[in-house]
């Protein structure tokens, strides 16, 4: 059984973002699993909350997040776009990935 880590660094999650498609892929889902039922259904923010996407990136992520979960693979200017917005959450991205929220 593989041993979960605890320590990623923001620095580390920043790097990830930048390298792996599949990192960027992952990202949107754990912060649009982190937003609350009524924001997904919703496609915006609604709690202030400090979890998930905020107000202006939540309608264009949250479509790119369902688009994954759907099994479709995003296109290279989705990726180029998501990458330059998930860099504002690599702060709750290390928080998800440590296991602190």
């Amino acid at each position: 059984m593989a041993v979960l880590r605890t320590d990623w660094t923001k620095e580390e999650i920043l790097r990830l973002i930048e390298t792996s498609d599949k990192m960027v892929e992952r990202s949107l889902v754990k912060l649009y699993e982190k937003q609350t039922e009524d924001e997904r259904n919703a496609e915006e923010t609604r709690h202030h909350n400090g979890v998930g996407f905020n107000g202006f990136d939540a309608p264009f992520l949250t479509s790119l997040a369902k688009q994954i979960i759907n099994g479709r693979q995003l296109t290279q200017k989705q990726l180029q776009s998501a990458r330059k917005a998930l860099r504002k959450y690599a702060g709750q991205l290390t928080k998800i990935a440590n296991g602190v929220i």
